[in-house]
């Protein structure tokens, strides 16, 4: 029984409404402030913060359990680590032994997509419930279970939504989604992030998840569209990973039904199971659950108007195109809702129910469910030991070390076991260097560590095509191969070898020499080279580039390498660039005797629309800071003014349909690329964008005047229709899936390493491709104003993912420098940076970013 040191207030109490009345929603500052006013006065909480958010807002967790465990905390986190991710199998007895003394870890998030806000809300009841509550479940749980709960996983944009939701209430524009991203850089895509950690958040959470405490059980809650069913709860449908351990998919199964059984006692309507989500990738927190041996639970509840309660006719409910084609009931959906009022205290408690009966079945089975957690993770080393490929060797020599080591430091993030070769590996009749680093498979993350670093090819069957054998496109991306999207070569080992190894804990990356010297070459081939040379740019320090290629004593470089003369005045603020960027210089002791121009940064603008935000341009934001590179961003009224040229030098429009870009005609626009209605929310005049069909023109008029025009992926549209080039995209008329589809996968191409864009690349490479664009130059009688920079190989294209109608994209352009008249434009018919993931093409998108002397 728990012990308070002094009342604590009810959220009624402490927020002055009922959580979930209509039209309320607690603050963030309100709610961690509660979190800790709890924990400060009752022995089963334990409040930590563990760092600041991408805007500085506390990122707190909860620990709630018994005070016994409480007090014991680093011992039951041990034991969870020695049981779900043991290094060998544990004797029977000592696995018996530690089975009866540890206790099933629950982590639960909240609210990542911020107008999903039931999550948090929903947190509050629960923090409160099982602090106080002397039920004897409520006693169970605390015993057997140690709950690690993070109230949100996104608390910059929870106070992004609750401002704007406030602003407007009352009003016609009540319970419109914000018009802008609600995180920081990656909006919806905070939820993409589970492996490529590039987010604060999901680094402080996969500290925790990941690799702290290896839990047996995640909870992530969500919300959904507003017209199907009321609740999905795990398990998701087919397709599936096949080297996840079947169990995993039983327990989800099992503890999922047990969820929806308490639901359906407890007089709750619309609940459904196995549609229409799937488990097959692992950029999503909760899929990737599944690749960590860990039970990973799904809800998504159906969505409000941010707090507003919503009506919704019955003839409005719809199924979807997998897993439950219609309103009816169904296997998986046996009792359908009716109607009516929609209120977020219906999520609300649908949540805390869902929770509460997951938490019981913890408790109850908690030995069970820990056993199976050994038993996982032991199959998954014996898996490794028997079945191909049995390791992967990752030489650290390689086009750019430095993807090397963010690989590797990427994979000790996620908890996967790297080794170091002491010696060099001989597999049959291949040598590896000495250094180089090992993933053995044998390990109980196998499955992850074999999906991130695989060749991907996604699954072709039943469950992926519909009834009349269409391709249904994946949930999300057709491939998690960040290898490959890294740029890194990964050596598939599927022979048996010996090799004197020591496992790593962190990366090693050798701090650079600095000697002085008459000058230094900066390697082309690094992306982090693009980070020392901005900073030099922006502290006043001279930077050349080398237009050849060079040799110096006997160290062969790349056309594109960068040059720094020495001066002594200057000298400190280079030493700081580089070991800040550990960039090892090359010395070069005499005078440059090749072509060598002056690097100039462009003025770089990024265009920002309304409508809920681009998450492409928020990622595009992220790498330009991460990389040094100063920006503005860009709205519509400059371009509209037809005064870009007095800001920007460049202007970037990353991934996006064009009707939000020109912001005429949206509704109509998309609803005919999507081949269903299409409904904007209500948004304010003042966040309706868009630049125009004037706009357009004077964007024209901007190139045609020396201004430079760089587009990405789907934004070729506004390139070629805007500016009138002699460009086609060949996906415009193409709506059968089964003539061509792409959907996020690495394709083979070719780079022209001469030329500007392609300094420092490897002349063949993997590019991220997402549907469209493919190009084809119209012949013209200016054919050679039009520079094919990257290209797609004759046949065998695909690398990793799903590619139908691969003749499309045989030896087509991916990449197009076009000159019209005084100005540039770039052609992306890729993703150069998706989702700050896709780095091994981030310096074909850097290279654009600088202008030189007599260019």
């Amino acid at each position: 029984m728990g012990k308070t040191m002094s009342p604590i207030p009810s959220p009624v109490e402490f927020f002055g409404f009922k959580i979930g009345e209509d039209r309320k929603l607690a603050d963030w500052d309100q709610i961690a402030e509660y979190y800790k006013l709890v924990a400060k006065n009752s022995d089963r909480v334990i409040v930590e913060e563990l760092g600041k958010t991408s805007e500085g807002n506390p990122f707190i967790v909860a620990y709630i359990s018994d005070p016994k465990n409480l007090s014991m905390l680093d011992y039951f986190r041990e034991l969870s680590c020695r049981i779900s991710n043991p290094r060998e199998p544990l004797e029977e007895d000592e696995l018996e032994r530690l089975i009866k003394e540890a206790r099933v870890v629950v982590v639960i998030t909240n609210s990542i997509h911020a107008t999903e806000v039931g999550g948090t809300q929903s947190s509050i009841e629960l923090l409160y419930k099982l602090a106080l509550s002397n039920e004897p479940d409520i006693l169970n749980i605390l015993e057997n279970v140690i709950i690690i709960l993070f109230p949100s996983f996104n608390p910059d944009g929870l106070k992004y939504v609750r401002e704007w939701y406030y602003k407007y209430l009352n009003t016609e524009y009540e319970g419109t989604p914000p018009p802008y991203l609600y995180h920081r850089y990656a909006g919806h895509d905070n939820n993409r992030d589970a492996y490529m950690l590039n987010l604060v958040e999901s680094r402080m959470f996969a500290e925790i998840a990941y690799k702290k405490w290896c839990p047996q059980i995640y909870i992530d809650h969500h919300q959904m569209g507003s017209y199907g069913a009321r609740l999905f709860i795990t398990p998701e449908m087919d397709p599936i990973y096949p080297d996840i351990d079947p169990l995993n998919w039983r327990e989800a199964q099992f503890l999922g039904t047990y969820a929806a059984t308490k639901l359906e006692y407890a007089g709750v309507s619309g609940v459904e199971t196995y549609a229409p989500f799937t488990p097959d990738f692992a950029s999503a927190f909760q899929t990737m659950a599944y690749f960590m041996n860990i039970i990973g639970i799904l809800t998504e509840s159906a969505s409000v108007k941010i707090a507003s309660p919503i009506y919704i006719h019955r003839h409005q409910l719809k199924g979807y195109n997998r897993g439950r084609y219609s309103d009816r009931p169904f296997a998986n959906y046996p009792n359908p809702w009716k109607g009516g009022w929609w209120r977020l205290s219906d999520i609300i408690r649908q949540q805390t129910l869902s929770t509460l009966a997951i938490l019981e079945a913890a408790a109850r089975f908690r030995e069970q469910l820990l056993r199976n957690s050994y038993i996982k993770a032991i199959r998954s080393i014996r898996r490794g030991l028997e079945e191909k490929p049995f390791a992967f060797i990752i030489p650290e020599d390689q086009h750019d070390r430095f993807a090397v080591y963010r690989l590797i430091k990427l994979l000790l993030d996620l908890g996967v076991r790297v080794h170091k070769a002491e010696e060099p590996i001989r597999v049959g009749n291949t040598i590896y260097t000495m250094n180089s680093y090992i993933v053995f498979t044998a390990q109980p993350r196998r499955a992850l560590a074999k999906h991130l670093l695989e060749r991907f090819i996604y699954p072709d069957y039943e469950a992926t095509r519909d009834p009349q054998g269409k391709p249904l496109k994946p949930y999300d991306t057709a491939t998690d191969s960040v290898a490959e999207f890294l740029g890194v070569d990964v050596i598939e080992i599927n022979e048996r070898f010996q090799c004197k190894t020591r496992e790593i804990s962190h990366i090693e990356i050798p701090d650079p020499k600095i000697e002085k010297s008459k000058g230094y070459i900066i390697d082309p081939r690094i992306n982090e080279s693009y980070k020392l040379v901005n900073i030099l740019l922006k502290r006043g320090y001279p930077v050349y580039r080398v237009f050849e290629r060079i040799k110096i004593n006997d160290i062969e470089l790349p056309a594109g390498s960068f040059y720094i003369e020495y001066e002594e005045k200057l000298f400190e603020i280079f030493k700081e660039a580089v070991y800040l960027t550990k960039i090892q210089p090359v010395n070069i002791d005499r005078d440059i005797d090749i072509p060598i121009k002056k690097v100039l940064p462009k003025r770089i603008g990024v265009y920002q629309r309304f409508y809920g935000g681009n998450m492409e341009e928020g990622w595009t934001r992220f790498v330009l800071e991460e990389f040094e590179f100063t920006y503005t961003q860009i709205r519509d009224q400059p371009i509209k003014n037809g005064e870009l040229d007095k800001y920007v030098d460049i202007i970037i429009f990353p991934d996006d349909p064009l009707p939000y870009i020109i912001g005429e005609n949206i509704e109509e626009e998309m609803s005919k690329r999507l081949k269903r209605p299409f409904k904007l929310p209500p948004y304010p005049p003042e966040y309706r964008s868009g630049i125009g069909s004037d706009g357009v023109d004077k964007l024209k008029k901007f190139v045609e005047n020396g201004g430079e025009i760089l587009t990405m992926g789907a934004a070729a549209e506004l390139a070629i229709k805007g500016l009138k080039l002699p460009i086609k995209d060949l996906t415009e008329d193409i709506t059968d899936p089964s003539q061509f589809m792409c959907p996020g996968c690495t394709l083979y191409a070719e780079v022209d390493t001469e030329h500007h864009l392609g300094f420092g690349m490897p002349q063949e490479t993997y590019i991220f491709f997402w549907d469209r664009p493919v190009l084809e130059i119209i012949p013209n009688h200016y054919n050679e104003n039009f520079k094919v920079v990257v290209q797609y190989p004759e046949q065998n294209i695909l690398r990793s993912g799903w590619l139908i109608g691969e003749k499309l994209l045989s030896r087509k352009p991916a990449l197009i420098e076009a000159l019209v008249n005084k100005g540039r434009v770039y052609i992306y018919a890729f993703r150069p940076i998706f989702r700050a993931q896709t780095r091994g093409t981030s310096k074909l998108f850097f290279n654009s970013l600088y202008k030189y002397e007599n260019l």
